[in-house]
């Protein structure tokens, strides 16, 4: 299973848990709006090892953001995030611990994956 499906599954459980309202692929719409806390996920690169003009393994690189209105809401999301990456055996890197988006008015962290 690539790690994008496995982030969206995690995402459901996140859903399904209520530790966020939702969440979508890349970005969200006028026309799909959704209220905080929220998370976006998306394949950003891929790297791949290849010899001889053969590729011998393909890999994938997931960008996970998490956005909420609070910082504590925040702290609680990240531990249920990272419990799960853990569960899943997903090595991660926290690329940005709870930056505050003044002009949006939240917070949000990043993953990379």
């Amino acid at each position: 299973m690539r790690k994008d499906e496995i982030i969206k599954e995690i995402c459901d459980q996140l859903v399904q848990n209520e530790t966020i309202e939702g969440y979508a692929y890349d970005h969200f719409t006028d026309e799909d709006p959704i209220s905080l806390p929220f998370a976006v996920y998306r394949r950003v690169a891929t790297q791949s090892f290849s010899a001889d003009d053969k590729t011998y393994h393909h890999g994938d690189n997931v960008d996970l953001e998490l956005y909420s209105s609070d910082p504590e809401e925040m702290a609680d999301i990240m531990a249920a995030v990272e419990e799960k990456l853990e569960a899943a055996e997903l090595f991660y890197t926290i690329a940005a611990d709870t930056a505050y988006i003044d002009s949006e008015q939240m917070y949000e962290s990043l993953y990379e994956l």
